[in-house]
């Protein structure tokens, strides 16, 4: 079985720190126990990322987004060759991303 090499994106980094100050917020020690368990999230990701379903955005982008579910957020990520590139991290309460749109471009 191949084992995949896990690559987050800086948004991913960004989005994990933002939740997790969120988080803190509220509670020191959940905000602890909330990260560490996203980075387990993102190291099972090393074994078959491909059982994961498709995300929602896949269907706005060319390549395959999947998705993670943990807790109440989504690990958003592509696979490329033997690499897990994390995209994002997103609250499930965030509305689906999309492509932005070129600065000339109309809107629908």
């Amino acid at each position: 079985m191949t084992t995949y090499r896990i690559e987050p994106t800086d948004k991913a980094l960004v989005d994990a720190g933002e939740a997790y100050f969120w988080i803190n917020e509220q509670s020191e020690g959940a905000a602890l126990r909330w990260y560490e368990g996203l980075l387990k999230a993102f190291r099972s990701l090393e074994k078959n990322p491909l059982r994961c379903p498709l995300a929602p955005e896949s269907a706005f982008f060319e390549e395959e987004i999947r998705q993670l579910i943990y807790g109440k957020y989504r690990i958003l990520f592509t696979v490329g060759g033997a690499t897990v590139f994390v995209l994002r991290v997103r609250h499930g309460a965030q509305q689906y991303l999309k492509p932005e749109k070129d600065e000339g471009e109309a809107e629908d």
